[in-house]
């Protein structure tokens, strides 16, 4: 066995009867041996040590190599032209660029178009004459008193109190405008008193005290009764409850905010068109409007102004009503998107909603009232209670009266309900009778009926959901790139996961 080190040799081997072989040369890290019936074999000394280099170059050194992997595999149209290692001029990958900036702006161009059309304009309106399976709400019709100084007076004689303090009493009794003009000129138990939430209660009539008589399709039944239901045709006909109005306390036929929607009236070809007929012994101020709205100075009356009805009047009410639902591919766009809100939604803005149901009235009373705290820490005192924020008393009724002006409009961007109906007036019939006689004792009769079902109403569509915008970013990037999915995966692929 021959070693050569430093330098390369040659080594000559040879096995009998074969003649010798030619030389070759040594390496001085290798050896050769030989073993008369085992032949030749070679062995490098050399150990392989894995290579850091990879791992201990710059970061940008690393980033420039992981483009050019990209480059190299990637199936993106023209990625290869560009970023590949392989021998490509300048020319070729200059023109390669330019292609995929001008796709890049193109690509923008459309997106920014389609996320536009998607924030802006994804709702659209449709008119609906499909009408014979059609259920309507049958109109809700509140009643509230009307001030009355005479009630005031025999209050106070009854409780020997100051016959001075019936202005006062009157504005802090019924809703004012002014709020409380008698607070400014403040004489303890001569102009004002501290304590007036009492009396207020007291002095407010309750429904039975308003109301006496009552028919629904021709069928008595008792006004003020909140616990009792009379089924008719398959449906409950709802009793006159008390709800929270900004006029006080109210009673309210077929409200959907004292119970659940099964309360609620509806009218269609089966029911027909019922009548509601009611018999009043005091002077009251009426509003007709939508199950879940909420009674508020703000909201528009369909009997027009004079809402006022006096003692002794017949007065009957003939609606018709338009109503707006919204498709069930609505329900996935953002309320910010549709501009509308369903009745299970708050307003983004409201932390101390009050209410069980969102309605634009509602949301317009919020408004108000919270226009009222920022101002005087306070709220009117006759209007719905707001969570924990507290009633004005005397300071705050004057701080009220003194803000009026910027109170009369707050500034608010309520949405508009998703679902809502409203309801116009067709025609009204007003006869007001002498005083005197069985009229008198009978009282004001009402009538509130619909003049028709509706044949026609609108509904709101979803043009843009978020399906329909994945749907356009990959037509984008199919067309400018010749990209898709996949594409995405290949390009996280090879730029995160894979390695060298």
């Amino acid at each position: 066995m021959h070693f050569a080190a430093g330098a390369a040799r040659t080594v000559s081997c040879g096995t009998p009867g074969l003649g010798t072989r030619p030389d070759y040369p040594v390496n001085a890290a290798v050896f050769s041996y030989a073993q008369p019936d085992r032949g030749i074999y070679t062995r490098s000394t050399h150990k392989s040590i894995p290579s850091e280099k990879n791992f201990l170059d710059p970061l940008s050194t690393r980033i420039v190599k992981k483009i050019n992997f990209f480059g190299d595999k990637s199936s993106f149209h023209g990625m290869r032209h560009i970023f590949s290692r392989s021998r490509i001029s300048w020319f070729e990958r200059l023109f390669w660029l330019t292609i995929l900036t001008v796709c890049s702006l193109g690509a923008l161009v459309i997106l920014r178009s389609s996320l536009s059309l998607y924030s802006e304009d994804a709702v659209s309106f449709s008119v609906e004459t499909n009408y014979l399976d059609w259920d309507t709400p049958f109109p809700t019709l509140t009643i509230c008193e009307s001030p009355s100084t005479e009630r005031i007076k025999a209050y106070l004689v009854a409780n020997k109190l100051p016959i001075s303090l019936t202005n006062f009493y009157k504005e802090v009794v019924y809703w004012n405008a002014k709020y409380c003009k008698h607070c400014s000129y403040y004489k303890p138990n001569v102009t004002c008193v501290q304590d007036f939430e009492e009396p207020v209660r007291h002095m407010r009539l309750k429904c039975n005290q308003i109301l006496t008589d009552c028919w629904w399709d021709g069928k008595p039944f008792r006004c003020c009764d909140s616990t009792e239901y009379i089924v008719r045709s398959f449906f409950l006909i709802s009793r006159f409850t008390a709800v929270e109005t900004e006029y006080g306390v109210c009673y309210s036929f077929n409200s959907g905010l004292t119970g659940n929607n099964s309360s609620t009236i509806i009218v269609n070809r089966r029911v027909g068109l019922p009548t509601l007929v009611f018999t009043a012994i005091e002077a009251i101020w009426i509003r007709v409007h939508g199950p879940d709205d909420v009674v508020s100075v703000m909201m528009d009356n369909a009997l027009g102004s004079s809402a006022s009805i006096p003692l002794v009047t017949d007065v009957e009410v003939i609606l018709k009503a338009e109503q707006t639902v919204s498709d069930v591919s609505v329900t996935a766009l953002h309320p910010d998107v549709r501009g509308c809100l369903y009745k299970h939604e708050r307003p983004a803005f409201a932390d101390k909603w009050p209410f069980k149901k969102y309605s634009y009235s509602a949301c317009v009373l919020y408004c108000r009232a919270m226009a009222q705290y920022e101002l005087c820490n306070c709220t009117y005192h006759v209007m719905p209670k707001i969570g924990d924020i507290p009633v004005c008393g005397i300071q705050g009724l004057i701080c009220l009266n003194q803000n009026k002006e910027s109170l009369e409009n707050p500034t608010c961007s309520c949405p508009m309900g998703c679902e809502e109906i409203l309801y116009k007036l067709v025609h009204k019939f007003f006869v007001r009778h002498s005083a005197s006689g069985e009229l008198a004792s009978r009282g004001t009769r009402g009538k509130v009926r619909l003049a028709q079902l509706p044949s026609l109403r609108v509904r709101r569509l979803a043009i843009r959901d978020t399906l329909g915008l994945v749907v356009d970013i990959g037509g984008v990037g199919g067309v400018f790139f010749g990209a898709s999915l996949l594409s995405v995966i290949e390009f996280v692929y090879l730029l995160c996961i894979r390695r060298h």
